[in-house]
C-alpha cells in the first residue's frame, strides 16, 4: 500500500508537465483507490482475472508508449516490460539495505523511494509536496455511513492504527493504552483502523472500556476506499510503520510514526512532514529488516518495547497545541 502511495509525486510531476489523462498505470486492483482518482492517469490496468499478465504483455507492446517506468522492479513487472527498450526501472539500492540489515553498514545517502522513483524521470533535488485524491463519499457502504456522518460532524478525532503487516512492526498494544489513557480525552473520538487479528481483538476490549477514550472500532470492516475516506477525517493520526500512515500524510494530516524493527534511513519514511518516534537508545540488532518478520530474530523485541508511552504522549500533546495555535491565527 505504502510503495503505491508513494508513487504519486511521479504523477504529480507528469501532470504539471504533460497535463491531463498522461499516465496508463498498471497495479492490482485492490490498490487502485490510492491512484485511480489522480489527474494524471488515463486507465488503470489491473491484472487478474479478467487481464491476464500474458495478456497484460501483449497490450504493453501495442501501445507506443514514449517511456514506460518500472518503479516496483520485480518478477511480474520484469516480465511485463521484458524485451522493450524505452523502459526506465528506479534503483532499488539492495545491496545498501542489506548492508545495513544484516551488518549495520550505513552508507549514504539513503534517498527516499519517492526521489528514487522521480529519478527514473529526471534527476531532483527535492519531492514536490503531494496529496492523496480521495475516493467520491459514495465509496463508504451503508454499514459505516453513521460511523461516517459522525466523525464528519466531530471537530477532533484521532485515528489510530496499532497494527502492521507483520507483528515485529507493532507496538505492544499495552504501551497504546498508556499512550489513550492520557490523551484520550483531548480527542472526541479514537477511530481504530487495521485488519489484523491482534488490533481488532485489542479494539474490540478497549470499545468498552471508559479508560481509552470514546473509541471507535472500526478494524476489518473497511475497504481501502472507505479507509481512506475514515482517515481523511482525523485531525490527528497515530501508528506503525504501515500502510494507513503513508495515507495519512499524504492527505496531509498530522501523522506520527513509529519506527522500531524498521527504519526511515531505508527511504520509507511518509512524506509531507511526518513525525518519526524512533527508540531512545542505540540497539546494535537495529535495524534488522524493512519488511518485519513473525517474530523478532533474536526473541526480545527490545526495538518496540523501549520506546516509552510518554515519548508518544508527549508528540501527540505537542502536535494538538501546534493545531490548536494555528487555528487561532486563522
Amino acid at each position: 500500500m505504502g510503495d503505491i502511495a508513494l508513487t504519486n509525486p511521479v504523477l504529480d510531476i507528469l501532470y504539471d508537465k504533460y497535463g491531463r489523462g498522461c499516465v496508463d498505470y498498471v497495479t492490482k486492483s485492490h490498490f487502485s483507490p490510492l491512484i485511480e482518482n489522480h489527474p494524471a492517469v488515463n486507465r488503470l490496468l489491473c491484472p487478474g482475472k479478467s487481464l491476464s499478465l500474458k495478456n497484460l504483455r501483449q497490450s504493453i507492446r501495442k501501445e507506443t508508449y514514449s517511456v514506460i517506468l518500472d518503479l516496483h522492479k520485480n518478477v511480474r513487472s520484469l516480465y511485463l516490460t521484458a524485451g522493450l527498450k524505452n523502459v526506465k526501472r528506479y534503483k532499488k539500492e539492495i545491496m545498501k539495505r542489506e548492508l545495513l540489515s544484516r551488518l549495520k553498514i550505513y552508507q549514504p545517502p539513503f534517498l527516499h523511494v519517492s526521489q528514487k522513483y522521480i529519478n527514473t524521470l529526471f534527476k531532483s533535488p527535492n519531492i514536490p509536496q503531494s496529496f492523496l485524491y480521495l475516493p467520491d463519499e459514495s465509496a463508504v457502504r451503508e454499514e459505516n455511513r453513521e460511523f461516517y456522518n459522525t466523525l464528519k460532524r466531530s471537530k477532533r478525532a484521532l485515528i489510530l492504527a496499532p497494527g502492521a503487516s507483520k507483528p515485529t512492526k507493532m507496538l505492544p498494544m499495552e504501551t497504546w493504552e498508556h499512550v489513550l489513557a492520557s490523551v484520550g480525552d483531548l480527542f472526541d473520538y479514537i477511530v481504530v483502523i487495521g485488519n489484523g487479528h491482534a488490533e481488532s481483538r485489542w479494539a474490540d476490549d478497549g470499545s468498552k472500556r471508559n479508560d481509552l477514550g470514546n473509541m471507535i472500532n472500526l478494524t476489518s470492516r473497511l475497504e481501502l476506499a472507505e479507509l481512506m475516506l475514515f482517515i481523511s477525517l482525523g485531525e490527528y493520526f497515530a501508528g506503525n510503520d504501515s500502510g494507513p500512515a503513508h495515507i495519512a500524510a499524504m492527505l496531509h494530516i498530522p501523522t506520527l510514526v513509529i519506527f522500531g524493527q524498521t527504519s526511515p534511513d531505508y527511504g520509507f519514511k511518509p512524506l509531507n512532514n511526518s513525525t518519526p518516534v524512533e527508540p531512545p537508545v542505540h540497539l546494535i540488532c537495529r535495524p534488522c529488516g524493512h519488511l518485519g518478520y513473525k517474530s523478532c530474530p533474536l526473541g526480545h523485541h527490545d526495538c518496540m518495547r523501549s520506546i516509552d508511552s510518554e515519548m508518544i504522549i508527549n508528540e501527540i500533546k505537542h502536535g494538538i497545541q501546534r493545531i490548536s495555535n494555528i487555528e487561532k491565527t486563522t
